[in-house]
């Protein structure tokens, strides 16, 4: 008769490697526990490498709030990118009316020459 696969939760894998890593012997956790020392090498392994992470639902509202940050950053850059064109587009405006009005740059000067001459 064969053993069954015991299969280890997320959670307790996570509470594992984090005993091992504040400096907890693996072999004492192993005897603990009942586990093979070498599984819980490899679940260190895949906890530093980040297996572990990005299922819980603390870890999915995290990304979905990293996703908001992301797309209200590209709203305020395209934001502050239509004030600063509404700016330009403003100065541009009023140096036009400026222009236009005086008597030596506005388009009319070509005619107050003509009539003075």
């Amino acid at each position: 008769m064969s053993k069954q696969r015991r299969k280890y939760t997320r959670d307790f894998k996570i509470e594992v490697v984090e005993s091992v890593l504040k400096g907890r012997s693996t072999l004492e956790l192993a005897k603990e526990n009942e586990i093979y020392p070498g599984l819980i090498t490899k679940w260190k392994k895949q906890y530093m490498e980040g297996e572990f992470h990005g299922t819980s639902a603390t870890d999915i509202s995290l990304r979905k709030l990293k996703i908001k940050i992301c797309e209200l950053e590209q709203m305020v850059g395209k934001l502050t990118m239509e004030n600063y064109l509404l700016k330009k587009e403003k100065d541009f405006a009023i140096a036009m009316r400026k222009e236009s009005s005086s008597i030596i740059t506005g388009p009319n000067s070509d005619q107050s020459r003509r009539d003075v001459s």
